[in-house]
């Protein structure tokens, strides 16, 4: 298990066996670099930890439980861990600010606890076999060299693949298997295992105004970003040039006395990439920047090195480019900051500014919307290759978007199945599913916001932040930077940002006319003119694309040779040639049907399924 799992940690590892318990681990040093090497004890070795992440706050707590009479052996912020158990027990996770996955072994009780930080940017599985053993790691494919009982494929997880690109927690591909969710206990003991969640959001209504607003936004990022530069090792960021990872940049460049080693991925393709804002950024802030354009060949290759180390399917084709920008930084820096999470907070989204105007669009008739406008629409060509082709595109996600619950509405904003395309799937109903789904995190959602700041904008945005995200995007970052061996730092998800953020008002985010209203004010000084007045574009792949042509042979080879009864192959090809012939824009989807193939593949090869 400890051996798939050498990309995360390539520096030290360590094993240990207590009676009934295993632990191993792997190791990218980072703080206390000579000294760190995991598990790591309590004085007398009754408990044991493994961590995956970073304690920003782990010098307080130490100078505290050493005034408490704790003696620590290590400079990591590990250690902490053990020691806070003592004092505090359970409740020892509600003082980390970080991110991390963690197990702790109390072997005086016998008690194994399990830990996913706040904003789930570590992930962490759980494998419960019907009366058996328990297996746990921060990567699904490390549990499958054990002769372990999966208990085949959960239906429900693939509908939840097909529609939203990711399988979120807490399930996984398998039946047996679950993630812990984002701020997520599981303690087993006694052969049962107790889950709960630890942190549930504390937000406040902010009544200030907006330049009040600004200015306090601006102080905890501020300190967000500095709490996440301690490291004994090289640190840098990067920069895809648009306001979030720039804003990211320009802190750092004004707490920093040496230039900022930046760097950024784009594509030959001019409708997809950014390197230009970056560029304009890098410039402005004197960083020292390096670029990387991304070609059909390399992407072929990456497909190669990514794809098969999936432990389950994953259909963010940008994870790609990740990878890529990730392997480019490794070669320099061992942790990179990163912007991801502000997008969510503050309405930075294509799909806000939708969701902003669908309540004029629903002003019109229904009769007129379903039998005139959104038929006329859907006829049109769509593509990502052209400017008009993905105006189109964006229509026809509008109207799609028109829908009066707000579920449905927020699943047709975020859909990766379309009515047209969703057919594909079989022995599932991936609509139904999905929005049962939504349903329960906008629900979620709303208990977790203060009166006041529960217009369907907010809780939107709530939703995939406690949602969406942790298995999304940051499931992404994760894989890409750590298949390389590389640390990524999310400041706009500390804790602090993210509870503010959320108290601030809708009309403070997003206006007629703009998006992100409170943060550029809050940074429009660090910010080049030309980046604060552009509008948002998304990290995207040509991958819809390069099937028509540079890459069209992997995928008809991998709809060729399918051998799972979940995809209609016949279907799909019809999809394809709708793709190929520009008439519909299946791009997302066929990448989904292409990656879930080739993983199927692969655990029949296995024996797993």
């Amino acid at each position: 298990m400890n051996d798939c799992l050498v990309h995360r940690g390539p520096d030290e590892d360590g094993t240990y066996v207590d009676g009934p318990v295993g632990l191993a681990h792997r190791r990218l040093s980072i703080v206390g670099i000579d000294s760190g090497r995991q598990p790591i004890f309590n004085e007398d070795g009754s408990i044991a930890v493994i961590f995956n992440g970073e304690i920003y706050n782990y010098e307080s707590l130490r100078a505290d439980l050493r005034k408490q009479g704790h003696t620590f052996s290590t400079n990591t912020d590990t250690e902490v861990l053990v020691h806070l158990y003592e004092e505090r027990g359970d409740a020892f996770v509600e003082e980390l600010d970080g991110m991390f996955s963690f197990a702790l072994w109390d072997g005086s009780r016998e008690r194994l606890v399990l830990a996913r930080d706040p904003m789930g940017i570590k992930p962490l599985y759980l494998g419960v076999e019907p009366g058996g053993r328990v297996a746990f790691a921060s990567e699904l494919s490390a549990l499958f060299p054990l002769e372990f009982d999966f208990g085949g494929l959960d239906q429900s997880a693939i509908a939840e693949y097909f529609a939203f690109g990711y399988i979120p927690a807490p399930r996984s591909a398998f039946q047996n298997v679950s993630k812990l969710r984002p701020g997520e206990l599981a303690v087993v003991s006694n052969g049962e295992v107790d889950r709960s969640r630890f942190y549930q959001p504390d937000i406040d209504r902010v009544e200030q105004d907006l330049e009040t607003a600004a200015s306090n936004l601006r102080t905890r990022v501020e300190q967000a970003v500095e709490e996440r530069l301690q490291a004994d090792v090289p640190l840098g960021a990067f920069l895809s040039g648009g306001i979030d990872s720039s804003i990211v940049t320009g802190i750092l460049a004004n707490v920093r006395d040496d230039p900022v080693s930046t760097f950024s991925v784009g594509f030959h393709e001019s409708q997809f990439d950014e390197t230009w804002a970056a560029r304009e950024v890098a410039s402005y802030h004197d960083t020292d920047h390096h670029e990387y354009k991304v070609s059909p060949s390399d992407v072929r290759e990456v497909i190669d090195e990514v794809v098969p180390t999936l432990g389950e399917p994953f259909a963010d084709s940008s994870i790609l480019p990740t990878y890529i920008v990730s392997q480019k930084t490794r070669e320099e820096m061992t942790v990179a900051l990163s912007g991801d999470g502000a997008d969510e907070l503050f309405s930075g989204y294509n799909k806000y500014r939708g969701e902003y105007y669908s309540k004029y669009y629903r002003v019109i008739p229904r009769a007129i919307r379903r039998n005139v406008i959104e038929p006329s629409v859907n006829r049109l060509p769509a593509s990502r290759g052209t400017k008009a082709g993905n105006a189109i595109r964006q229509a026809q996600k509008f109207v799609r978007g028109g829908e009066p619950d707000s579920a449905e509405r927020q699943y047709q904003w975020m859909a990766l199945a379309t009515a047209r395309s969703s057919p594909a799937v079989k022995q599932v109903d991936v609509h139904d599913q999905a929005v049962n789904r939504v349903a329960d995190a906008q629900d979620e959602a709303v208990a977790s916001l203060p009166d006041g700041r529960q217009d369907d904008l907010a809780m939107m945005q709530m939703a995939d932040a406690r949602f969406a995200l942790p298995d999304g995007i940051l499931a992404k970052v994760d894989r890409a930077s750590m298949l390389n061996s590389l640390e990524v730092r999310v400041p706009f998800l500390d804790t602090d940002v993210f509870e503010f953020a959320m108290g601030l008002p809708t009309s403070q985010k997003i206006t007629p006319t703009e998006q992100k209203l409170v943060l550029k004010r809050a940074f429009d000084d660090v910010l080049p003119e030309k980046i604060l007045q552009r509008g948002k574009q998304g990290f995207e792949v040509p991958i819809g694309e390069w099937f028509k042509d540079e890459l069209s042979s992997e995928f008809t080879e991998a709809l060729s040779e399918s051998e799972t009864e979940m995809v209609d192959t016949d279907f799909v090809w019809e999809l394809y040639r709708e793709h190929v012939e520009g008439s519909r824009d299946h791009a997302h989807f066929l990448w989904a049907v292409y990656v879930f193939l080739r993983w199927h593949s692969r655990m029949g090869e296995e024996g797993i399924l």
